[in-house]
C-alpha cells in the first residue's frame, strides 16, 4: 500500500517512526527493547484527539488547525459529529495549509452512507495512510461458543470497512470504547480472524481513558497489543477514576501516570502518542495542561530534576449543562457511599454555612448530600436533591420545613453547592449563583442530638446516587462570591472540614 505525503517529518524513515508500521500492512518491530522517552513523547510524535465536539470555544476548521500549529502539533485525529459534516472539506484544506497530518478519523460502526462520504473526502484530498477508528460494544459472553460467534460476527462487521479502507490506502484501528469489544484480547481475536481471510490492514488504537479496568495488567496488555498497535492515547490515570468522577484528567495529575508511561517505554512501543481534551473546556487550555504534565513526567523518566507538579489551568470551566465535567486532581478523591461522623453543637447553631462539591447521576430518588441529626430532631437539617425534579433543596423541620430551589443538580456533572441557614432566612447557591433566598420561621420542637452524615441520612434509609467531595461547615454567613478554584481551606469561620480520601 502507499504511504501518504505531507506527514510530520521528512523521508520514509520519519514516516515509519511516526506510524509504527511497515509498507504492506505489517507492523514494525524494533531492535530497541525500550523506547527513549524524549523521542517517544516529543512534540513531533504527538497528535491531538477529542478536540472537535469537545471544545468550549467551538472552533471551526481554520481556528482548530491554527491552534494545533501554535501548540506544536504535527498530527491530528478527527472526531466529528453530524454538525461537522458540511465542513469536512474545509477541515482537510485547513490541515493541509498548516502542514498538519491527518493521522486518524473517528469512523462509523458500519460501511453506511456517512462512512462512504468520509472515504470520498479522503479520496478527493488524496489522503492515504489514514487510520479509520472503529468502535463497538456488547455485553460479556457466557461461554466459548458465544465467544467464537461474537468474534465471527464482529469480523464480518469490520471486513467491509477494512476492504473499503484498503482501496483508499488506509487502515482500520479497533477503538476500545468499552464493553466486550473494548477488551484488547477480543480485539486481537477479531484481527486474527480477519487475517485468516487475508485482511491485513486492521489494528488497534488503545485509549487509557477507556482502560481504567486494565491498569493492574497494563504491562501484559501492552505486550499483547504491541504487534497490532497503531496509536496510543494517554490520560491522567487514577485507580477506578471512571467510577469516581475522575475518568478524564490532565496527564501528570494521576497518581498512576509515571508508572504507566514507564511501562509504555519499557514495551518498546515507538508509534504515535495522542493527548486529548474530551471535556467541555477550551481545547487549547486542556491540551496545554496535558503537554505540561507530559513534559514533567518525561523529566522524571530520564532522571532530570522535574520540579513541582504542574498546576492545571483547566478543571473548573462551566459547560452548557450548568456543571463541571471533571475537577482538578488537587481536589483528590470523593466519597461514593454514605458515612457518619460525631455530631457537635456548633453544627446546629444558626447562622450556619454548609458547602460541598457533588456529582449526582440521577433524580429518580432523593439524594442526601449532608445531614445533621435525625429527622425527629428540631435541629435537624439536610442538603439534598429533590426526587423527580433533581432541584437543590434544604429541609429543616424546626426552622420552617422544606426549601426548594428551581435548579436541578442531577445531570452527571460536578456542582459547587452552598447553603446559608439563618434563624429567619435560607439561601441556596449553585456554582456560585444564588438560586433561592427565602424567609424561614422557627417552628420549635425537641432537639435530639446525634451524628453528622454525608451521602445518607443519619438514621439511614435514603442515600445518594453520586459522589460528594470537599464538605465545609462554617459558623456564621460565609460570603459566596463565585466557584472555589482550590479545595476548601480552614479559616477562623470553619467548624468542620472534610477532604474525603475513599
Amino acid at each position: 500500500m502507499k504511504l501518504g505525503t505531507g506527514g510530520v517529518g521528512g523521508g520514509l524513515l520519519a514516516i515509519l517512526a511516526l506510524s509504527g508500521r511497515l509498507i504492506g500492512g505489517e507492523f514494525s518491530s524494533t531492535a530497541r527493547t525500550r523506547s527513549e522517552p524524549e523521542a517517544l513523547f516529543a512534540r513531533t510524535n504527538l497528535f491531538a484527539w477529542c478536540i472537535v465536539p469537545f471544545d468550549a470555544k467551538k472552533r471551526g476548521p481554520e481556528e482548530r488547525a491554527a491552534m494545533l500549529e501554535r501548540l506544536g502539533f504535527q498530527a491530528f485525529a478527527y472526531d466529528y459529529r453530524t454538525e461537522h459534516i458540511p465542513t469536512f472539506d474545509d477541515e482537510m484544506r485547513a490541515l493541509k495549509k498548516r502542514r498538519i497530518r491527518l493521522l486518524a478519523w473517528w469512523f462509523p460502526w458500519t460501511l453506511n452512507d456517512e462512512a462512504r462520504m468520509i472515504l470520498d473526502v479522503l479520496g478527493r484530498h488524496d489522503l492515504r495512510g489514514v487510520q479509520l477508528w472503529v468502535s463497538g460494544g456488547g455485553d460479556p459472553v457466557k461461554n466459548a461458543v458465544e465467544q467464537e460467534a461474537r468474534v465471527e460476527a464482529e469480523a464480518t462487521r469490520i471486513r467491509p470497512i477494512a476492504e473499503a479502507a484498503a482501496s483508499q490506502g488506509c487502515d482500520v484501528a479497533l477503538y476500545n470504547h468499552g464493553g466486550w469489544f473494548g477488551e484488547p484480547e477480543n480485539q486481537i481475536a477479531i484481527i486474527e480472524r480477519l487475517r485468516r481471510d487475508g485482511v491485513t490492514n486492521v489494528g488497534i488504537v488503545y485509549n487509557q481513558h477507556h482502560g481504567h479496568d486494565h491498569v493492574d495488567r497494563f504491562t501484559a496488555i501492552m505486550r499483547l497489543m504491541k504487534p497490532h498497535l497503531m496509536a496510543l492515547n494517554l490520560n491522567g490515570m487514577v485507580r477506578d477514576g471512571d467510577k469516581k468522577g475522575q475518568k478524564i484528567l490532565p496527564i501528570g495529575q494521576g497518581d498512576l501516570d509515571l508508572s504507566l508511561l514507564r511501562t509504555i517505554c519499557d514495551s518498546g512501543w515507538h508509534g504515535p502518542i495522542g493527548i486529548l481534551n474530551h471535556t467541555d473546556e477550551d481545547a487549547e487550555v486542556r491540551l496545554k495542561d496535558n503537554l505540561d504534565g507530559l513534559d514533567w513526567l518525561v523529566r522524571q523518566l530520564v532522571g532530570r530534576p522535574a520540579g513541582p507538579r504542574p498546576q492545571p489551568r483547566s478543571g473548573l470551566v462551566t459547560d452548557a449543562q450548568g456543571g463541571y465535567q471533571v475537577l482538578p486532581a488537587a481536589f483528590d478523591k470523593a466519597i461514593a457511599a454514605g458515612m457518619a461522623v460525631a455530631g457537635r453543637q456548633d453544627y446546629r447553631e444558626r447562622p450556619l454555612t454548609i458547602e460541598c462539591w457533588a456529582k449526582l447521576n440521577s433524580s429518580d430518588n432523593f439524594n442526601i448530600l449532608a445531614a445533621c441529626d435525625t429527622k425527629s430532631s428540631s435541629n435537624h437539617w439536610e442538603l439534598y436533591s429533590y426526587a423527580g425534579s433533581g432541584v437543590f433543596s434544604v429541609y429543616q423541620p424546626g426552622w420552617g420545613g422544606e426549601f426548594k430551589s428551581s435548579v436541578s443538580i442531577c445531570n452527571g456533572k460536578w456542582h459547587y453547592l452552598a447553603a446559608i441557614l439563618e434563624a429567619h432566612r435560607v439561601r441556596l447557591y449553585v456554582n456560585g449563583t444564588l438560586v433561592l433566598d427565602q424567609p424561614a420561621s422557627p417552628a420549635g420542637g425537641v432537639p435530639a442530638p446525634s451524628e453528622l452524615s454525608f451521602g445518607r441520612l443519619v438514621e439511614g434509609g435514603i442515600g445518594c446516587d453520586g459522589l460528594i467531595d470537599e464538605v465545609r461547615i462554617s459558623s456564621g454567613e460565609r460570603v459566596i462570591s463565585g466557584v472555589p478554584r482550590e479545595p476548601f481551606k480552614e479559616d477562623n469561620q470553619t467548624i468542620g472540614l472534610w477532604h474525603f480520601d475513599n
